[in-house]
């Protein structure tokens, strides 16, 4: 009879311990966080394929050839871009300093679109060449959108043979605030 007196003592406790358990459990609770990051700026690129040149031979490239030797559209609103806020910053960084067929290679970024702001349609917004092959930063200090022309001068070097030359400009904007 110990026997049967111990096990249902047991059980006893088994009984009464499972709902002290299962209190602990329903206690629980979930929290988030939630964010979106917005894009401060679309970036849109043109291409452009300047052709050849001859070695010695000095070329500049405009949008609409006024002034310069040849015309290429592609050159106008080579970089455009639309800001959703104020005071974002448009970096140009290019590979320009590792040409080694040129003696001359500027690019000049011209403002070809702006809106309410001290800038002015074919201002020089910077120069990129050989010793100077990135710009820091532009400030587009309004929000709205923004294209920018490529004017080039080129001066070819003498080569061995022919040398085909691709330049590469990475453009990022960025906002501080």
């Amino acid at each position: 009879m110990e026997k049967k007196s111990l096990i249902g003592a047991l059980f006893l406790l088994l009984s009464i311990s499972i709902p002290v358990v299962s209190a602990f459990v329903y206690e629980s609770a979930q929290q988030t966080v939630t964010q979106t990051v917005v894009e401060v700026a679309t970036i849109t690129l043109q291409n452009s394929a300047l052709g050849n040149i001859d070695e010695g031979e000095t070329k500049t490239y405009t949008k609409t050839g006024g002034g310069g030797d040849v015309e290429l559209a592609s050159l106008g609103d080579a970089i455009s871009l639309t800001t959703t806020k104020a005071s974002v910053y448009l970096h140009l960084d290019s590979d320009l300093n590792d040409l080694t067929d040129y003696s001359t290679y500027n690019i000049v970024v011209k403002f070809s679109a702006v809106e309410g702001t001290t800038y002015s349609v074919g201002e020089t917004a910077c120069t990129l060449s050989l010793t100077s092959a990135d710009h820091s930063s532009i400030d587009l200090d309004v929000a709205g959108t923004w294209a920018f022309d490529f004017e080039l001068t080129t001066t070819a070097s003498s080569v061995d043979a022919n040398s085909p030359t691709t330049v590469t400009i990475i453009v990022t904007a960025e906002s501080t605030s």
